[in-house]
C-alpha cells in the first residue's frame, strides 16, 4: 500500500504509516466475512501527541480506484454507481474533529467521513500504542457505518447494510 504523510503542525510530532499499513473494509453476514477490501493508495496525516490531544489530528484520503477486493467478481459492482461510483467520486475522506482518551493507549477518534459526496460523523475506536523507544506506534482503528447513510446500494439488498472500516499498521516518526 502507498501511504504519504503531510505535516501541518510544526511543533506537533508527525507520523507516517509504515509500508505494511492497511486501510479497508469488510462486510459480514451471519458472522462470516463475505467481502473484504483494501485501499492500495492512501494519503494520511497523523499529528499526534497523547499529552496534547486537542491539537492532535488524524486524516485519511483513500483513492477509490485503488480498491483491491477479496472477491474480484464483485469489483465492477463495488466500484460502480450503486456502491462507490468511482467515475464521479474518486476519494473517500476522513478528518478527525476530536480525540478523546478512553483508557491507556485507547481513544475515540471522532470525525467526519465523506463517501460519495455525503459527509457523516463517525467514531473510530482506536489504539495508539507506543513501542519501547517511543518513535514508533502500533495503530489500530475501526468503526461501523450504515451504507444507506452514504447512498451506497447493492443488488444483494441488505448485504452492505453495515460496513466495517479498519485501519491497521505501524506509525513511524516522520
Amino acid at each position: 500500500m502507498l501511504f504519504s504523510t503531510v505535516e501541518v503542525h510544526a511543533q506537533m510530532p508527525s507520523y507516517q504509516f509504515a509500508k505494511n499499513g492497511h486501510v479497508g473494509f469488510y462486510i459480514k453476514k451471519f458472522a462470516i466475512k463475505v467481502l473484504q477490501a483494501e485501499f492500495q493508495q492512501v494519503d494520511s496525516r497523523i499529528d499526534f501527541d497523547a499529552t496534547h490531544l486537542a491539537q492532535s489530528h488524524i486524516s485519511f484520503v483513500m483513492k477509490v480506484e485503488s480498491l483491491k477486493l477479496s472477491n474480484d467478481a464483485l469489483h465492477d459492482m463495488v466500484l460502480g454507481p450503486d456502491v462507490f461510483n468511482v467515475q464521479q467520486y474518486k476519494e473517500i475522506i476522513f478528518e478527525s474533529t476530536e480525540i478523546q482518551p478512553v483508557g491507556e493507549y485507547h481513544y475515540n477518534v471522532l470525525g467526519n467521513l465523506t463517501i460519495k459526496g455525503k459527509t457523516k460523523p463517525v467514531i473510530f475506536e482506536t489504539d495508539i500504542i507506543p513501542t519501547a523507544n517511543n518513535n514508533h506506534f502500533t495503530f489500530k482503528a475501526n468503526t461501523q457505518i450504515e451504507s444507506h447513510n452514504f447512498a451506497m446500494k447493492s443488488k444483494f439488498g441488505s448485504l452492505t447494510e453495515h460496513v466495517n472500516i479498519f485501519v491497521d499498521g505501524e506509525l513511524t516518526l516522520k
